[in-house]
């Protein structure tokens, strides 16, 4: 048999929510592109470098890196670049020559047990790759 539950006037609490401006216990945390413009041939391995500062995350925290292609040369639209992203180095193998631009976010990341991510962007820069044949 089930039983049923009453909640009595006085049984539940009301609590402030905690302010969320940031997830990171300080805001100090800083990502660089090591460079912004890179040069690789086709079916070679190009290599992105970021540094992070200061130097350790947070506790409980990890490094997000996301690439968006913004321009390529026209006969890559089908042949796009195979990118793996990490963070400190990000790789990415190009098949057709030319250049490319994409737009590069890094984010600090903290996925608790209990669900919810916590996230804070601390690069958001570019970076052109020219790739020879």
């Amino acid at each position: 048999m089930l039983g049923v539950a009453s909640l009595q006037p006085g049984d539940v609490r009301a609590v402030d929510p905690v302010p969320q401006s940031s997830p990171l216990p300080n805001r100090s945390y800083k990502a660089q592109l090591k460079q912004d413009q890179l040069t690789g041939a086709v079916g070679e391995a190009v290599t992105l470098s970021f540094t992070l500062d200061p130097a350790k995350p947070p506790e409980g925290f990890f490094l997000s890196v996301n690439m968006n292609l913004l321009q390529s040369p026209e006969s890559a639209k089908v042949k796009r670049p195979e990118i793996l992203t990490g963070f400190p180095e990000t790789t990415a193998v190009f098949r057709t020559p030319g250049t490319y631009r994409f737009k590069v976010i890094v984010s600090l990341i903290a996925k608790s047990s209990c669900g919810g991510v916590k996230a804070d962007t601390i690069f958001d820069g570019e970076a052109r790759i020219n790739i020879s044949p």
